[in-house]
């Protein structure tokens, strides 16, 4: 019996289903990967949360020192860092202290930031702690309510019993910048490479993931930590505002600034 070949039209009509079917389905399988990144992120921020309160356990419930200088300024035999080919100062931050309990530096780094629009980009002066010697990269900051050596009580070591609601209160953030520790006044800011993105990552969805002294880790808009601003200024600011628990926090000043970080078209 002799077979029947296709007809031209025949294959046009299965190159256009086929052509159709990737159309729908590519992007699924983007999202997809997407979503399995964020979720890699989510874990490594659970982790570092965890090597963190390990740390406390380990020294009279005092989280890490937020930087702390070594015995020298800059040592000869330092690698450089990936701009300007400026030498890395002595001195280390609270990403160092809490690695030994996760053991890997590839925890600290989000694989959202893999992307080429994504850059690792190291202090172009080094002059505040950082931890490149050990292979710790940016992705994660701690918030300045412990990890700004201005905080009360961070100079010397934020005590666990001073944070008075810990499952609202957040302790580690994620972050597109180099510092090693952010406050509230960054969340209007916008990031060099991309006027577009802000500070925290958006990961697509206008969310960023925030880890809180109780332990958990939750996805919010990083416009929504500020709450709703409902207290005066002196007063002890209400459960909803995630970064102080002290009084003090100017919540007019706050309000400006939340506007302003909503005006982000990430976080819109």
């Amino acid at each position: 019996m002799k077979r029947r070949a296709f007809t031209l039209i025949e294959l046009l009509v299965v190159i256009a289903i086929i052509a159709i079917l990737a159309a729908i389905l590519f992007p699924v399988f983007a999202r997809a990967r997407s979503q399995a990144r964020r979720t890699m992120c989510l874990s490594n921020m659970k982790q570092i949360g965890n090597a963190l309160l390990q740390y406390t356990q380990d020294y009279d419930e005092r989280m890490p020192l937020p930087a702390w200088a070594g015995t020298d300024d800059v040592v000869a035999n330092v690698p450089v860092t990936g701009w300007g080919n400026l030498p890395v100062r002595n001195r280390w931050s609270w990403r160092w202290a809490s690695q030994p309990y996760i053991k890997s530096s590839k925890i600290y780094l989000c694989p959202e930031w893999e992307y080429e629009d994504e850059p690792l980009f190291y202090d172009c002066c080094a002059t505040i702690g950082y931890d490149h010697r050990d292979g710790i990269r940016r992705s994660y900051a701690g918030p300045n309510n412990w990890a700004h050596p201005g905080a009360p009580g961070a100079s010397s070591g934020q005590k666990l019993a001073n944070v008075t609601r810990p499952a609202t209160i957040l302790m580690v953030i994620e972050s597109r910048e180099f510092y090693s520790d952010l406050g509230t006044w960054t969340l209007n800011w916008r990031v060099w490479f991309d006027s577009a993105k802000g500070m925290y990552n958006g990961h697509g969805s206008g969310k960023a993931n925030w880890a809180f002294f109780d332990g958990h880790v939750k996805s919010l808009n990083p416009c929504t930590t500020f709450g709703q601003l409902n207290w005066a200024p002196g007063q002890v600011p209400t459960d909803d505002y995630l970064w102080e628990w002290w009084a003090g926090p100017d919540s007019n000043v706050l309000r400006g600034w939340q506007r302003e970080c909503y005006q982000i078209p990430e976080y819109r």
